[in-house]
């Protein structure tokens, strides 16, 4: 319908854009600032990157136009909004605490991993707009932050400080996740470790209005793990983000739905986000490792997707898989919109090799006859006692967590059949297969 590529010498369209209502899109951009200019907006010179640029992040509203155009309706750029002690003689020369409204051009890098921070020392890595309240929310992945800015002002009152319904121009209203980015506390109180995926939720889900995001876990101090995080900022009666005269903004902490508990840690160094579904569960995509899941709010893990991918080419069933990483994934519901007029049909499957379940998956959604065979599995013998007072004849397989086929057995009509299970410890599940119908469980051997 329309399309456009931001792609010059000197800026760049990135990592993310966001639909408004009003058909507009906000899009995410960098641009090149050379070494004179940021001497002169206070960046210490020892510290700008040998190639003499750094990558300044710019917001840009656009107005489609024709099938491949734009106008450029309204922006914004950090490069307004700076902040530095390190020389007086050059611009925004204050004190850092005094000023959280804006970000610290000669920041310390915090975090070893953070991307090219040499001259990317933001790397805004995704924007989600609120029209309710006219606002945009950034999550800065290097300073370790989220921010919303005030986007109801005019293009001139955006490279300012004042004005918009905030009275605050295109200065930051809110920020969190580590309040040492201006320097409002210690870094051991730092929240947010190279978070992505941070939106508001929509209105008539659960916690709609509250932030829901991915924290990485990217240099947390101890094990390596992530976390799916709701925040709700702290506002006055009139709706402003609430920010004391020495206090970093507020809450203390926020809220961890999964990842903090035994036998739910995961980790992604990098990229994922996470999705507050209609029936009340929560959808995540732990990037790095391509590993799609939904738990329940009592966070039960209720559906698993593992990317069969490694690299470009398609995995092979039963075999390991790596490089198969992912940027984000979202669920729709059959009646979304933009399945309207397309014929949606499953298809084989992607991963090379013999699917192991032999589904067919013309058919594989629907419900088959439930069959009169049950089991009984004992663990200090590991036997797996199976029972068929019908004497149905049935075929048997026994496949481990990775969809490998463990055991076949074919053709059993006995009312009594015994199996030991003489695999190594872990989960394996039992498809039990008549021509009628079907019987399947999952056994933990330990």
């Amino acid at each position: 319908i329309w399309s456009y590529e931001l792609n010059t010498a000197t800026q760049i369209s990135h990592h993310d854009a966001v639909y408004m209502p009003n058909g507009h899109i906000l899009m995410l951009t960098w641009e090149l600032v050379y070494e004179d200019e940021l001497i002169e907006l206070g960046r210490n010179p020892e510290e700008i990157a040998p190639q003499g640029f750094m990558w300044s992040e710019r917001i840009i509203e656009i107005e489609p136009v024709g099938s491949n155009d734009i106008n450029i309706v309204w922006e914004w750029r950090i490069k307004d909004h700076y902040v530095q002690d390190f020389d007086s003689t050059k611009l925004n020369f204050g004190v850092i605490a005094e000023h959280p409204e804006l970000f610290n051009i000669n920041l310390p890098e915090l975090n070893s991993s953070n991307s090219h921070s040499s001259r990317d020392w933001n790397h805004f890595n995704s924007i989600d707009y609120n029209e309710s309240l006219d606002q945009i929310l950034l999550s800065v992945r290097n300073s370790d932050e989220i921010w919303i800015l005030d986007h109801s002002t005019t293009k001139e009152e955006a490279a300012g400080h004042t004005g918009g319904n905030a009275g605050k121009g295109g200065d930051i209203l809110y920020r969190w996740g580590n309040a040492s980015a201006y320097n409002r506390a210690p870094v051991s109180d730092q929240r947010l470790f190279g978070q992505h995926g941070a939106h508001w939720i929509k209105e008539g889900l659960e916690d709609a209005g509250k932030i829901l995001l991915f924290n990485n876990g990217n240099g947390r101090p101890g094990p390596d793990y992530s976390t799916i995080e709701i925040l709700e900022p702290a506002t006055d009666m009139d709706g402003a983000y609430i920010l004391t005269d020495d206090e970093p903004f507020l809450p203390e902490n926020s809220t961890v739905i999964y990842g903090d508990l035994p036998g739910e840690q995961f980790y992604s160094a990098y990229l994922s986000n996470a999705q507050r579904l209609i029936n009340g569960n929560t959808l995540v995509m732990a990037g790095s490792p391509g590993l799609i899941f939904e738990f329940k709010p009592n966070r039960e893990v209720v559906w698993k997707y593992e990317i069969p991918l490694s690299g470009d080419n398609p995995g092979t069933q039963g075999l390991s898989i790596s490089n198969n990483a992912n940027f984000r994934a979202y669920k729709f519901s059959p009646e979304f919109s933009g399945f309207e007029g397309i014929d949606i049909v499953p298809s084989e499957t992607i991963e090379n090799g013999v699917n192991p379940l032999e589904c067919d998956v013309s058919t594989a959604v629907t419900e088959q006859e439930q069959i009169n065979i049950t089991t009984k599995y004992y663990p200090n013998t590991r036997i797996l006692d199976i029972q068929n007072p019908e004497n149905l004849s049935y075929n048997l397989k026994i496949i481990n967590i990775s969809g490998k086929i463990c055991q076949i057995e074919k053709n059993i009509s006995a009312a009594h059949y015994s199996i030991p299970l003489d695999f190594s410890a872990g989960l394996y599940f039992l498809l039990i297969q008549t021509e009628t119908g079907s019987y399947n469980q999952r056994i933990f051997l330990e």
